[in-house]
């Protein structure tokens, strides 16, 4: 099942400065899931369109999210 932008924000952190879920897509076919993330302050200027599983626990997709945003 997926998981919400609220769940991913909470495993990314709720602190301002962590990465922020700008948006979540969902799409109307298949099993992935599609966000836009604001790098925060860890990945200052970096905003980055991620693809993840939508079966995967936040955990999961939280760390797919975070070696998106620390890829160049």
């Amino acid at each position: 099942m997926a998981i919400t932008s609220a769940d991913l924000q909470t495993a990314l952190g709720t602190n301002p400065l962590d990465p922020q879920v700008l948006r979540a897509f969902e799409p109307s076919q298949g099993t992935g899931q599609q966000w836009l993330i604001r790098g925060g302050a860890v990945h200052k200027g970096r905003t980055r369109f991620v693809n993840t599983t939508a079966a995967d626990n936040a955990a999961t997709q939280a760390a797919s999210v975070l070696t998106a945003l620390a890829a160049t």
